[in-house]
């Protein structure tokens, strides 16, 4: 004889996010892309700077060159699109929380203008922090235990009456680990996300297996093929400078950089800083 066991409050999150992935139409492309350099530059950086803050920050560039993958599909009161004047990104990360390994969703907001060391800071706080000092976990913990009818609600309202707040409670795409100790996902990511980016966290000699799940009615295969192609090229051009000056590296040969030309990196890298703390207060 067997035993029933009520759903825990992870599993009540999960099973909430998988009733509405089940009713959108997701498709996925999947492709492997050769990041040899930044492979290098990130081992010898310091900190060292997660594959998928790497991907993050590319993608979200490629996000705001790109309005198609910015937008979302209402239902309510007829099928329209809506189009999220910034990036936010929902990553979704595994925390042990009261005995039990569950998922939590770790917000970041517009990450193509944070550098790479803010972005490492704050995931590293996401996974490290006690989960009841993280405002946006404690919110998930209490969002969870409200009975169903109120989450379903909740969800309802958010996707087809205000989907302007969507994006700071769900973001505009998602990002997830493909794959663990050689293991991948098959076909794609399930979420509520119009796009969701699923990366390899332990890429071999540099080729990382990067899968794009998306939402059919908003977009086609062709723009999601060119939005992979355009991560892979966000990711080993100004991704990869970035890198480098943590590093010390020149980043196009890979070569250890000499003192004068480590002075030019460094005044090249301000600059940057500071025109991104420009827009990011404009905006």
């Amino acid at each position: 004889m067997g035993k029933r066991i009520k759903l825990s409050n992870g599993r009540r999150m999960v099973e909430d996010i998988i009733e509405i992935a089940n009713k959108t139409p997701l498709a996925a492309l999947a492709g492997d892309y050769d990041a040899g350099l930044v492979a290098k530059f990130r081992r010898h950086s310091r900190p060292k700077i997660a594959w998928n803050v790497l991907y993050m920050k590319a993608y979200a560039c490629v996000c705001e060159q790109n309005p198609t993958l910015r937008r979302s599909y209402v239902r309510f009161p007829w099928g329209h699109l809506y189009e999220h004047q910034r990036n936010v990104c929902m990553m979704t990360i595994a925390r042990e929380h009261e005995g039990e390994e569950r998922l939590f969703f770790a917000r970041f907001n517009t990450p193509e203008s944070r550098s790479l060391e803010e972005l490492q800071a704050h995931y590293d706080y996401y996974r490290k922090a006690p989960v009841k000092e993280i405002k946006q976990f404690r919110h998930q913990i209490q969002f969870a235990k409200a009975p169903k009818f109120i989450r379903r609600f909740a969800w309802w309202m958010l996707f087809n009456v205000w989907p302007q707040k969507r994006a700071s409670h769900m973001g505009t795409f998602g990002i997830s680990i493909s794959g663990y100790k050689g293991c991948y996902g098959a076909s794609h990511h399930l979420g509520t996300n119009t796009t969701i980016l699923g990366v390899d966290p332990f890429p071999k000699n540099g080729v990382s297996r990067i899968v794009l799940t998306f939402d059919h009615r908003v977009m086609d295969a062709t723009p999601v093929t060119k939005a992979l192609q355009q991560l892979n090229h966000m990711l080993t051009t100004a991704i990869k400078v970035e890198l480098a000056e943590l590093t010390g590296f020149h980043p196009v040969t890979g070569e250890k950089l000499t003192e004068p030309e480590l002075l030019e990196f460094k005044k090249a890298r301000r600059t940057r800083r500071l025109e991104a703390n420009r827009k990011r207060n404009a905006a």
